[in-house]
């Protein structure tokens, strides 16, 4: 189908997700003082006690990085739409301004209400923190609704991911960085093949999943998190390297370049480096390390011989 149709299949699912996090955020803070009556009130005893905010320490916040970078991960396709995007200058402004007051929506509150309502030492890997959340406020029936949200949630970070996917192979594949049977369209324009290999490489996945749960889940968070992070830092040296060579510069900068793109090439590549003395992403980090070995190989050893230009 067309890229309209993506938005629209994407703003509905979206918006299911978003209306319950509202819902969530305004029932969870009627929990945490008292306005809705509960077995009991936590008020704001869970954020002093057990620990409080830095249990473990402040080293513990490194270990947490990895799957952070997966959960952000796919904020780069703002940019992938520009291209499929009509009067792009006037509304992708807007959408990355906006940006950062919906982390804080949707992220940050949700994960500060969960942690107001249960104590961080009580949530387990059997089910989802808001599933929990609800169920240990007296609300089963408000969990299973949660239940279906969550699987919205899941279909839409799919629908999201594999337009990603199939528009950068559809692109490297027109550059001739990929075979060239990944750059057919067909008549509503959308790359047909590069969707079917998608699909194919999802339902593998999916497969993987019901032979090793335990172990592919580790890696599953693992590798698209430093993937993501790679990508991040690919895009930033571009922007830097190319910010000059503009034929025609765009009404909207980067605000404080390059200093403030230089600052995040560093702390992006302090959490790289971070993740390899993580013992538990060693695994994992090994393996996107690897695959990355190969593509410089194959790429050094495809376009050396091409001339500049080409």
């Amino acid at each position: 189908m067309s890229v309209g149709t993506f938005g629209e299949f994407e703003f509905w699912l979206a918006g299911i997700k978003i209306a319950m996090i509202i819902i969530f955020i305004v029932l969870g803070m009627g929990l945490i003082f008292g306005v809705i009556p509960s077995e009991h009130t936590p008020y704001l005893q869970n954020f002093t006690n057990y620990g409080g905010f830095f249990p473990n320490g402040w080293t513990s916040v490194f270990s947490a990085l990895l799957v952070v970078m997966f959960s952000y991960g796919g904020s780069e396709l703002i940019g992938l739409t520009l291209t499929e995007t009509e009067n792009a200058e006037r509304i992708l402004p807007k959408v990355v301004g906006n940006f950062i007051l919906r982390i804080i929506l949707f992220f940050t509150l949700p994960i500060l209400i969960i942690c107001g309502l249960i104590p961080w030492n009580q949530v387990g890997p059997e089910s989802s923190p808001f599933v929990q959340v609800l169920s240990s406020t007296g609300l089963p029936s408000a969990a299973h609704i949660m239940n279906f949200i969550l699987v919205t949630a899941v279909l839409s970070a799919a629908n999201s991911g594999i337009y990603g996917a199939s528009r950068m192979l559809f692109s490297m594949a027109a550059a001739g960085e990929a075979p060239k049977l990944l750059a057919k369209t067909n008549r509503k324009g959308s790359p047909v093949n590069t969707l079917l290999l998608c699909g194919v490489i999802l339902l593998a996945g999916a497969m993987l999943w019901m032979f090793a749960q335990e172990q592919l889940f580790r890696v599953l968070m693992a590798v698209p998190g430093f993937v993501v992070l790679l990508v991040w830092i690919c895009i930033v040296l571009s922007q830097m390297k190319l910010r000059k060579a503009y034929p025609v510069h765009p009404t909207f900068k980067v605000w404080g370049s390059p200093i403030v793109t230089g600052t995040v090439v560093l702390c992006l590549a302090v959490i790289a480096v971070l993740f390899l003395f993580d013992q538990q992403n060693r695994f994992s980090i090994g393996i996107c390390l690897a695959v990355l070995l190969m593509l410089i190989i194959w790429s050094i050893a495809k376009f050396r011989s091409k001339p500049d230009g080409v």
